[in-house]
């Protein structure tokens, strides 16, 4: 059979623990004695009483076993647990996930799951401090939601099935250009079977590749499951289109898997064939050099809904980094994987993190098998998403010490062969005391948590930009923080725009550094927070507010973030019309634009749409816009938009007018 994913979202049961008395009483198997009906993702600290509560609490779900389940793989799977789980199915034991809440889990239930009844799932989960996992006791500056926080699906395939895949997706260039030749899709398809069923059996897979619904190469081969996994051959594809934060083209890989004539499993995911490297300084993007303009968001900070959030919400929040002209970003801890699909079809690079925050202060070998399972779960889960540009080690975890570079080397290389076609960093919030001995420099890039003014105290920041550039002249530097926060620091979001305006003029005057991620785009909850109580304990540190909405500083952010420059001129009286032009950023931001719109709505209700010239950095355009009444154009409303439906910028035509 092929592979059906069932949702199991609604008609949950929850019931708190604090007094841990369902293990007694055997909860696993006799179900919630007092419990209340909930929708997954939940978590509990945004429920009335138990905003504080850090312990143990218990979820049931019955599902129905099908008939055509009978002899067929189970696995149940787990987008995200915070943080310790065990599963229990029917009373019997299925498996447990601990130490690492924000990464999915999936457990074979083939062997208990009962056709033609209805069956008893039971999950206990713990989020109480904990010395053992990341992120570690009580030192992390989000909030530890404890709950289901993420989705629950029941997978059902043939015996035979796979696990994932871990699929690269290259581009070979042309000597000229920036367009590729031909692309290579390789890499290995890892298997599962029922934990009865033998593995060494003859199986056929079918790989194919798919640009809008139509199939552009495939490939046939005979396998052995005992070869586990299997390397799939190179497959290669011509003149692919590439991805690219403004282009985020994608193609869709299916891969089947056949036993004996019938199919056991049919897998289905989405690739994209880019190219990001380092070369001196600069960072390329598909081998145009780039710089970027970013924002952190902080998720899980929606009062009423917490880490729990629901798609719709992070989508909203994710419309707002692009709306903002942001394009590059970062996440302190690792994210569901439907996020990151967004962020592949709307293009907006990525760095996934081990939870690392500034503990342990001098990590030794001991952690390097915790950290281990958070990069293993969190790449396997996630190597296929073009939008990931990078791993991330940790963050500000006392970057002097030598303890701190011994240990995220060591971890480095462990990821490195994880994953060796994407850059591995360790953001740092200490370079500038003395940028050459730095556990940042262990990294691809020079990621560097810039608080001067603030937490780091009135130091001479170009003089410091200038030692990083010298200490590390073949590293770009991605300044991966910066910003206010209240209550610690006065001035409000005016300061908040201020900074963001110093700061971002002064960044772009050094072409060593490559992106800025200001943080950040909203007030998150934090269990660290200064600022209110329960549910609402947060840090004033964004441009919007926990609910969503915007500042005075998020539309400077907006404008610091557009990559081009725009104003008007008007044409002579005699003449309807007007002229605009157009200069392209040659700081940060920084790259060619192709495929921008450029519309205009007169109040007589006329439009004029024009598809702009392929524009690059330092450059200026003069574009005309015919047709439009002298008597109008005060009253037109202009906008540029960037290929992927995104506004670069908007607002009436007299706003930009030369007068």
């Amino acid at each position: 059979m092929a592979r059906f994913s069932y949702s199991l979202s609604e008609t949950w049961k929850f019931q708190a623990d604090p007094t841990s008395e369902g293990s007694m009483q055997k909860w696993y198997e006799r179900g919630l004695p007092d419990a209340q009906e909930v929708s997954i993702p939940h978590t509990w600290n945004v429920q009335e009483g138990l905003e504080e509560f850090r312990g143990t609490g218990w979820y049931s779900y019955s599902v129905f076993g099908q008939p055509e389940w009978e002899g067929q793989l189970l696995r149940l799977q787990f987008d995200a647990v915070y943080r310790d789980a065990t599963v229990w199915v029917n009373g019997q034991h299925a498996g447990e996930h601990a130490n690492a809440g924000y990464t999915s889990f999936v457990l074979d239930v083939s062997g208990l799951i009962a056709s033609g009844q209805d069956n008893l799932i039971v999950v206990s989960v713990k989020n109480e401090n904990s010395m053992t996992a990341l992120p570690l006791s009580n030192s992390f500056d989000w909030p530890d939601d404890g709950g289901i926080i993420r989705g629950v699906s029941l997978i059902v395939t043939g015996q035979y099935a796979m696990d994932y895949a871990k699929l690269k997706a290259v581009p070979v260039f042309t000597d000229e250009g920036n367009s590729a030749a031909y692309g290579v899709l390789s890499g290995d398809v890892f298997l599962t079977t029922e934990k009865s069923a033998v593995l060494d059996v003859p199986l056929t897979m079918k790989i194919g590749i798919f640009r809008e619904d139509s199939l552009i190469a495939q490939q046939e081969i005979e396998v052995r499951s005992k070869g586990n996994p299997v390397q799939l051959p190179e497959i290669r594809v011509e003149q692919p289109h590439l991805w690219h934060f403004d282009h985020p083209h994608l193609y869709t890989v299916s891969i089947s898997l056949t036993c004996q004539g019938l199919m056991t499993d049919e897998w289905k995911g989405t690739i994209g064939f880019r190219e990001i490297q380092a070369q001196g300084h600069l960072l390329l993007l598909n081998r145009e050099p780039v710089r970027l303009m970013g924002v952190e968001w902080m998720p899980g900070s929606h009062p009423d809904h917490g880490m729990a959030e629901t798609e719709e919400q992070w989508i909203e929040m994710l419309e707002h980094i692009k709306h903002a002209n942001c394009v590059i970003t970062r996440f302190h801890w690792q994210q569901d994987s439907k996020l990151l699909d967004w962020c592949d079809r709307h293009g907006l690079l990525v760095q996934e993190e081990i939870p690392h925050w500034q503990t342990p202060a001098d990590p030794d070998d001991t952690w390097l098998e915790r950290s281990r399972q958070h990069a293993s779960e969190m790449i396997n889960r996630h190597y296929n998403h073009p939008c990931i540009y990078a791993w991330g080690l940790g963050n500000e975890v006392n970057g002097q010490s030598p303890a701190t570079v011994h240990f995220f080397r060591e971890l480095k290389a462990l990821v490195h062969e994880m994953d060796d076609t994407r850059f591995i960093n360790y953001v740092s919030n200490t370079v500038h005391e003395n940028p050459g001995l730095d556990a940042t420099g262990v990294g691809d890039l020079i990621m560097w948590n810039d608080y001067i003014g603030t937490w780091h105290g009135d130091l001479d920041r170009p003089a410091v930009i200038r030692s990083i550039s010298e200490d590390y002249p073949d590293q770009p530097i991605i300044v991966a923080e910066f910003g206010l926060c209240e209550p610690a620091f006065a001035g409000g979001d005016a300061r908040r725009g201020e900074i963001l305006v110093e700061n971002t003029l002064e960044y772009r005057k050094h072409p060593g550094i490559a992106a800025l991620i200001y943080f950040s785009l909203n007030d998150y909850r934090t269990q660290m927070g200064e600022d209110g109580e329960g549910r609402l304990r947060q840090r004033i540190h964004g441009s919007m507010d926990c609910y969503g909405m915007p500042k005075p500083s998020y539309e400077v952010l907006r404008e610091l973030g557009s990559p081009l420059e725009l104003s008007a001129v008007c044409k002579p009286a005699e003449k309807d019309g007007l002229e605009l032009s157009i200069t392209i950023r040659d700081s940060i931001p920084s790259y060619t634009l192709t495929g921008y719109t450029l519309t205009v709505h007169d109040p007589a209700g006329g439009t004029t749409s024009i598809t702009l010239p392929i524009m690059s950095p330092g450059k200026s355009y003069v574009v005309s816009l015919d047709g439009i009444a002298a008597d109008h154009w005060q009253q037109s409303l202009l906008q540029i938009q960037r290929p992927t439906g995104f506004s670069v910028v908007s607002g009436e035509l007299i706003e930009f007018m030369d007068i």
